[in-house]
């Protein structure tokens, strides 16, 4: 059971998003007692999340939704193309960090290439993302990082919910990196947890700049919700240059785009 009965929707989503990786199924009659709440409750809950594409309800159960949509967690997804993401993250680094800036990083494992490429001094980090935090206090121990407190996701390793959502409004950030599961030729960079995304996006609304790094292989790719609309980024740094209908997108919406060599 969660420890508290009043925990937050965003609690419980991620609880039962990590319960479903674990075991593979869940009995929606045990849910109301696992997460200390009423069944209409669960009801909701359920519901919701399926509307995202993250679960799929069955007759007395709850199952995984079996598309390209459900959020792999974090250590899965670290040691996949490493080398693109390596340099991905030194051509974003190159090409957007300054001495002095203040520099928002969200928890994506591209976004994580960026910590071996920053300088190791003269610029501050703000992240929601432990494990990011703790690469930064491996790897570049001199560098200042305010980690954004909230619920942890079992799945990411990232903070989220309104503790960050009102922490992210103390700070005035240089340049924000992002990155995304997908990025639909129709409707842009995408991702499949809610959560997650309202984070992305007011960590984008309290900076100057805003890149996305997106690794090729997610070039007409879906997923569950719009992650950002391209008009809000400054660039977008990638392997490979972007499909025709992808460039096409980005160059309306006035987009530079920075193909890592």
């Amino acid at each position: 059971m969660i420890a508290s009965p009043f925990a937050p929707a965003a609690v419980r989503h991620q609880h039962l998003i990590a319960s479903l990786s674990e075991r593979g199924s869940l009995r929606i009659a045990e849910l109301p007692a696992e997460l200390g709440v009423t069944a209409m409750t669960v009801w909701r809950d359920l519901k919701l999340l399926e509307e995202q594409g993250l679960i799929r309800r069955v007759r007395g159960g709850v199952l995984h939704s079996g598309g390209a949509t459900g959020e792999p967690d974090y250590e899965s997804k670290a040691g996949q193309f490493r080398e693109v993401k390596r340099l991905i993250a030194q051509a974003a680094v190159r090409e957007f960090v300054r001495e002095g800036d203040v520099i928002a990083m969200e928890g994506g494992t591209t976004v994580a290439e960026l910590v071996r490429a920053l300088p190791e001094s003269k610029i501050s980090i703000v992240t929601n993302s432990l494990p990011i935090a703790l690469q930064i206090r491996l790897n570049r121990p001199a560098l200042p990082v305010r980690v954004l407190g909230g619920w942890l996701s079992p799945v990411s390793g990232n903070t989220t919910g309104p503790e960050v959502l009102k922490d992210i409004r103390k700070d005035s950030v240089s340049v924000c990196f992002l990155s995304a599961t997908a990025w639909d030729a129709d409707k842009g960079p995408m991702d499949p947890n809610p959560l997650e995304i309202e984070i992305k996006r007011a960590l984008a609304a309290a900076s100057r700049r805003v890149v996305a790094l997106i690794d090729s292989r997610k070039f007409g790719l879906t997923s569950a919700s719009v992650m950002i609309h391209p008009k809000r980024l400054h660039a977008v740094v990638s392997d490979k240059m972007p499909p025709t209908a992808i460039r096409n997108m980005l160059r309306k919406a006035g987009v530079r785009i920075v193909v890592a060599r």
